[in-house]
């Protein structure tokens, strides 16, 4: 797996120790950083934190031993770069073209194809001063992004602009520039579907089910670092990725099942990851002891009955349709089998009927109760159609596999 390469330059603020919290999330989705931090914002957080996150050594000074070409090496290794925080003085260094450190001797051989990204922290006075402000718009002209700074309470103790912009935002805001600038050649155009239904009975109570859509949402994210093309068909209550994603909704099986084949049939998809958890049953009519209705109710139902019957009509199964109906009657499809018993042959013989009757290239393995068993600990086996195996112990993996398999397309 290649992960997105990330250059982390810090600068001298008391703000450098909130970089540690944007250089871990990071690490976490999956991206590769690398740490040039200049000597005044090693006064503030020190190396052995660096490297600590990210596994590599920290950069700072152009005359050690073995880092003589760093300053061309580590702008040729980099998909993006960010200076966050970014100082008065690196800012306004940078637009006068002085290159008299590692840091800013790195953007002046920075290659203007891959995103730069200046996240400012200062003094409200430094950051409203003439020099800077004619500096951060002359980086922007240059194609620099200049993220946006908040007005509160400062280290100083003065409240105004010039003021970090929150670890989580920054994060954001890195994503979204990966999200839009990932390029590779045999990327792919996948959909992916994730999230359970909710069943309308009378507009207030609905029958649906646990799914969080976490772990399409995950599939989501990485796939999307790794330059494809990610497409969702997500329940309107589930889990949203970092990313501003082209997406559809739904809410209910009938729904879902109306943009699910609209999509296909538009859309000329290499794969589909399908995850939704869909209903096997939805409300069909209500009998209250004095009528039948057929459901959903239009006003509330009222709850002075003992008892009441609701008959519920079985849906039919869409995983098998999806090369049909699709605009590539080749693609890929990845389907999920959910099963609730810890007995591993009854569990392989689920996935090999969801192989015979689905028509599916791989197939996804969850099991519940073992899942239970372990705490709620997550266990995804994903098999190919020889009955392969790769065992996964967390969303995570789960979606660095499917990943792989996205790469091994043909």
């Amino acid at each position: 797996m290649s992960n997105y390469k990330i250059l982390y330059k810090v600068t001298g603020s008391i703000a450098a120790y909130k970089s540690a919290i944007i250089i871990s999330r990071l690490v976490q989705v999956g991206c590769e950083v690398k740490v040039v931090a200049t000597e005044s914002a090693l006064k503030f957080i020190g190396k052995a934190t660096y490297e600590g996150l990210t596994g590599n050594q920290v950069y700072s000074n152009s005359y050690a031993d073995g880092e003589m070409m760093s300053h061309i090496n580590l702008v040729k290794w980099a998909d993006l770069t960010i200076i966050a925080p970014a100082s008065a003085n690196t800012i306004n260094r940078l637009a006068c073209g002085i290159g008299d450190s590692l840091l800013t001797s790195l953007f002046l051989a920075h290659d203007w194809s891959k995103p730069y990204l200046i996240a400012p922290a200062m003094n409200t006075n430094m950051f409203t001063h003439p020099a800077t402000l004619a500096a951060i718009d002359k980086l922007k002209t240059w194609g620099v992004t200049i993220l946006p700074t908040e007005v509160g309470y400062l280290a100083c103790g003065d409240i105004g602009e010039g003021k970090f912009l929150d670890s989580e935002i920054v994060f954001e805001k890195i994503m979204n520039t990966v999200a839009s600038s990932s390029k590779k050649n045999d990327k792919k155009n996948v959909l992916i579907t994730y999230g359970g239904t909710s069943e309308s009975i009378d507009g207030v109570r609905t029958i649906t089910n646990m799914s969080t859509g976490k772990t399409g949402s995950a599939i989501a994210e990485q796939l999307t670092i790794s330059g494809h093309k990610v497409r969702l068909l997500r329940s309107n209550n589930s889990h949203k990725p970092r990313f501003n994603l082209k997406e559809s909704t739904y809410s209910s099986f009938s729904e879902y099942e109306a943009e699910f084949s609209r999509i296909l049939a538009e859309v000329n998809f290499d794969a589909v990851v399908h995850l939704a958890a869909l209903s096997d049953y939805s409300p069909y009519e209500i009998d209250d002891g004095n009528s039948i209705q057929s459901l959903p109710l239009q006003l509330k139902m009222k709850s002075q009955n003992e008892e009441i019957k609701i008959t519920l009509k079985k849906n039919p199964k869409l995983l098998g349709k999806i090369k049909t109906v699709s605009r590539n009657k080749t693609v890929k499809v990845i389907g999920f089998k959910l099963t609730n018993s810890k007995d591993p042959n009854e569990n392989r013989e689920a996935v090999v009927k969801l192989f015979t009757e689905s028509n599916c290239d791989f197939v996804v393995h969850n099991d519940l109760a073992t899942r239970k068993k372990s705490g709620d600990q997550e266990y995804y086996t994903v098999y190919d159609s020889d009955m392969n195996s790769k065992q996964c112990t967390t969303a995570k993996e789960l979606a660095y596999e499917i990943e792989k398999i996205m790469e091994n397309l043909k």
